[in-house]
């Protein structure tokens, strides 16, 4: 490795590297020249803190606040040793070549700079940085070069590549290509599938050395019958041998996709009709097994649920304050597609306004540590305590007892704190046919439900606190992320969020939002899987 030559010209530090000499000890010299220091670059790597302390005393002096590298290969180095200086705002990196992956990882991590100045980098980083950080950059090419892989699956964008399931690889890839795929690996966290539409031994192991390097799992690698079939299958049975250990614990499968001529030529020839009456039988009868199975775990996951809300009933029935603050009844809202039908039902429990919930939490939490509120919303059967996991995943299968149920539970998200409210405290049920869980919040949508001022206010109470709510939102939207944020280091990037939020609305609640307010989300799915029914309510001052 080329050693390193820094030099300081005015308010400018230049970063070098230069070939090795042999006339001097760059490590053991008594005379220091401030405007001129040459390390070794291994030097460097040992004692970055010590490096970084000296240079930055040399920076304050001088005033330095721009910073050239010359070789792009230095620039990590260079960010590690100005990561901490406040002065230094500009970025310059000479070399005419890309910015990558590592290097925008540590422009992340940099808080001061303000300025870059380079030849090229890829769009989705850049889109990146400009989401995240408060930069300029200047680049010096005339346009954007995008590899055949990334142009072919379209990945322009940061979260292109993301929330990438599936992409398509048409041809053997380059250097350059190489390089995406990885750069893709590293940062897609959703990939299911791989298409490989042209076969070559070299593409295949490119790809599954890659899915070794980074510890990928739960893959599908699909081959298209229009390549050389045989080659193909014996590719196949060739890495399964020479990647046995590897393949196995990651999880990565094979599938080959035949075309309609292949098919009626090589495998529906070899069937005749008892065959097919026999395949029938064997469908129909795991149908239907299948269906029994279903049928029997809803039932079960309903007489679950149903044993945990007597439970809950008890308790809520054993700290009520006086028969007088009990709730009336209960008005519910059922809508049968476009037909709507108002009936009273008696709800025996306490009503939330009134339990005392710093009592009956204690009990809660000997049945469920991860208990951390109730939640209440008037007039559907959304009544229940809720709960938190480290993850958004574990109380989608499992009910409050934490055992297995498909009907699940009512959690808050992993990222919001009961002791530190989030902007946007986000609060997850599924939408059960049988009305359980958010079944009900579908009354919400009904104009008799919107319009009743007692149904507009939500009580969320925690074991910090009682809280009512003021709903400000309701809507049904396609499958989406974007209400889904949680904290906003930019207040006025959150105060852009309300008022989205506010303007997708059925309704004007005629609720004013500001920047200071905290919101509460309840979150389900609507009619079908594809569809999110969602409702936002604005933290009332007690």
């Amino acid at each position: 490795m080329n050693n390193i030559l820094i030099k300081i010209n005015s308010t400018l530090l230049t970063v070098s590297s230069v070939k090795k000499t042999t006339d001097k000890n760059l490590n053991n010299t008594n005379i220091i020249d401030t405007k001129e220091l040459l390390f070794s670059y291994q030097f460097i790597k040992d004692n970055i803190e010590l490096v970084s302390s000296f240079l930055n005393t040399i920076i304050i002096k001088n005033k330095i606040d721009k910073v050239r590298v010359n070789d792009i290969s230095l620039t990590t180095l260079t960010l590690d040793l100005i990561n901490n200086s406040t002065t230094i705002k500009k970025l310059l990196i000479s070399e005419e070549k890309q910015i990558d992956y590592e290097i925008f990882l540590k422009l992340l991590d940099n808080h001061n700079l303000e300025y870059i100045n380079c030849y090229d980098i890829p769009p989705y980083l850049l889109e990146r940085l400009d989401i995240n950080k408060n930069l300029k950059i200047d680049i010096r090419c005339e346009m954007f070069f995008v590899s055949k892989f990334m142009e072919d699956n379209k990945l322009i964008k940061y979260s292109d590549i993301y929330y990438k399931k599936t992409i398509v690889i048409n041809k053997n890839f380059d250097n350059r290509e190489l390089e995406d795929f990885k750069t893709f690996i590293k940062i897609n966290k959703y990939l299911k599938e791989v298409h490989i539409k042209n076969y070559t031994n070299d593409l295949i192991y490119s790809i599954i050395d890659t899915f070794k390097e980074y510890n990928l799992n739960n893959k599908i690698i699909v081959f298209y019958e229009n390549n050389n079939i045989n080659i193909i299958v014996n590719s196949i049975n060739y890495l399964k041998k020479i990647y046995k250990e590897y393949l196995e614990e990651a999880n990565i499968d094979f599938k080959i996709v035949y075309s309609k001529e292949y098919k009626r030529k090589n495998l529906f020839k070899q069937l005749n009709f008892v065959t097919l009456r026999y395949i029938c039988f064997v469908i129909l009868l795991g149908a239907l097994i299948f269906s029994g199975l279903d049928l029997y775990k809803n039932y079960s996951s309903e007489n679950n649920v149903n044993e945990i809300n007597d439970t809950l009933t008890d308790i809520l029935d054993n700290y009520e304050l006086t028969e007088e603050e009990e709730s009336d009844d209960v008005e519910y809202i059922d809508t049968y597609e476009n037909e709507t039908t108002t009936t009273n039902h008696y709800d025996s429990s306490p009503s939330s306004y009134y339990t005392k919930y710093n009592q009956i939490f204690d009990e809660l939490t000997k049945i469920n540590d991860e208990t951390i509120g109730w939640i209440t919303v008037n007039n559907t059967k959304v009544n229940y305590p809720v709960v938190q996991h480290t993850d958004n995943d574990y109380y989608l299968k499992r009910d409050f007892n934490k055992q297995n149920n498909s009907f699940g539970w009512i959690y808050m998200d992993y990222r919001n704190n009961i002791y530190n409210l989030s902007n946007n405290t986000i609060i997850w049920g599924h939408n059960l046919k049988n009305g359980m869980m958010f079944g009900t919040l579908r009354y919400a949508t009904n104009e008799s439900w919107y319009k009743n001022p007692d149904n507009q206010i939500i009580t969320f109470n925690t074991k910090v606190r009682n809280m009512k709510w003021k709903i400000f939102s309701i809507y049904k939207i396609p499958v989406t992320n974007d209400y889904l944020y949680a904290n906003f280091g930019d207040l006025n990037e959150f105060q852009d969020f309300l008022n989205k939020l506010k303007n997708r609305s059925i309704y004007d609640f005629g609720v004013e939002l500001s920047k200071d307010d905290h919101i509460l989300t309840l979150s389900t799915c609507g009619a079908t899987s594809a569809q999110r029914l969602v409702i936002h309510a604005v933290l009332l001052d007690e």
